[in-house]
C-alpha cells in the first residue's frame, strides 16, 4: 500500500467521522489552523527529511515533493485539523453534563471560594 492510498483512506475515514460535528463549527478558525499547520508541516518536514532524520521508500511515495518531503505528509496536518476540534467538541463536556468552559459563559466568572 502506498502512502497516497493510506493517506486518502485515513482522511476519508476521519472526514466521515468528523464532518457531522464540524458542520456546527465556525469555519474561519479551522481554515486558519489548517493554513498554519500546513505551512509548519511543509517547513519542518523538509528540514526533517533534508537532514536525514526520516527517509521514505521511493516506491511508496507519489514522487510529488515539496521540495524535499513528499506531499503525502500533508495528510497528517489535514487529519489533525479535522480530528482534534471534533474530539474537543465531543469530549469537552464536564462530568455534570454541562458544556465545557469554552462553550459556556462560566469561563468569564470569577472562581467562588
Amino acid at each position: 500500500m502506498t502512502y497516497v492510498v493510506l493517506s486518502v483512506v485515513a482522511l476519508a475515514i476521519i472526514a466521515a467521522a468528523t464532518l457531522p460535528v464540524l458542520k456546527r463549527v465556525d469555519r474561519r478558525p479551522l481554515l486558519l489552523t489548517a493554513l498554519v499547520l500546513l505551512v509548519l508541516t511543509v517547513v519542518f518536514d523538509n528540514i526533517i527529511v533534508g537532514v536525514g532524520l526520516v527517509a521514505y521508500d521511493e516506491s511508496l511515495i507519489s514522487g510529488v515533493l515539496m521540495p524535499i518531503a513528499p506531499v503525502e505528509d500533508l495528510a497528517y496536518a489535514i487529519g489533525a485539523v479535522m480530528l482534534v476540534p471534533a474530539l474537543w467538541i465531543l469530549f469537552g463536556r464536564r462530568r455534570d453534563g454541562h458544556a465545557g468552559a469554552a462553550a459556556s459563559d462560566e469561563s468569564d466568572r470569577e472562581p467562588q471560594p
